[in-house]
């Protein structure tokens, strides 16, 4: 699959509806971040402060994005048909941090079939497999993170995923996770002749910047 950074930031502000809405009709998924405003809605933003206001501590009314509107909630970008990763952004030492997994289990409660629910915070996602085993996990490996560690964690704790920057992914990385039963995806990704590389490797996904230029490499596979 080719993937949607963030919806499809090359033709709209990252995390917006538009955004979601033009990246789904170019790729088959996109992935979107995902924290808790202050009155307790999932909204779409990457960075723990937005308008140089701490997310957690603002109600969702007053959190405006870079397009002047209002931060896209989650279920709003559920309400349109496709495939969406969200990731979930609850991260320790970060602003908000909330060790007992409240986020991600109400983004998991959100959930459709064909969504997946990812994070850098591996226990919030063993908290989803143990709490809602129905709904696909991806671990996201962080910088300095080992991915053959990831896999190994993945396959041990049931996850159907990793999301591995793309200059870690080598042949031996897909040998193992395709032993271990593991999907890996692939992160950020906007030059073909990288994504047909990998997608000859056989990552599952990549995930794109610019997921219209990949369409023709998806085609292709």
């Amino acid at each position: 699959m080719v993937v949607g950074h963030r919806g499809n930031p090359t033709r709209h502000p990252d995390n917006t509806l538009a955004g979601v809405l033009s990246g789904l009709e170019v790729a088959d998924a996109v992935e979107v971040d995902v924290r808790m405003s202050s009155d307790g809605l999932l909204v779409l933003a990457h960075d723990p402060y937005v308008g140089g206001k701490p997310v957690h501590a603002t109600p969702w009314a007053d959190l405006v994005g870079s397009d002047g509107r209002p931060l896209c909630q989650l279920e709003e970008a559920l309400a349109v048909p496709g495939r969406v990763c969200i990731e979930v952004k609850n991260i320790p030492g970060e602003e908000g941090f909330d060790p007992h997994g409240r986020v991600v289990l109400l983004a998991a409660s959100r959930a459709r079939p064909t969504d997946v629910i990812a994070g850098f915070y591996w226990p919030d996602l063993d908290l989803i497999r143990s709490r809602a085993p129905e709904v696909a996990t991806c671990l996201v490996v962080g910088v300095g993170g080992s991915p053959a560690d990831a896999v190994s964690y993945a396959g041990e704790r049931g996850h159907a995923a990793i999301s591995v920057d793309h200059t870690l992914i080598d042949g031996s990385l897909l040998e193992l996770a395709s032993a271990a039963g593991v999907r890996v995806m692939a992160w950020t990704v906007d030059d073909p002749r990288r994504a047909r590389e990998l997608f000859a490797m056989g990552v599952t996904a990549i995930i794109s910047d610019d997921p219209e230029s990949l369409r023709d490499v998806r085609s292709a596979r």
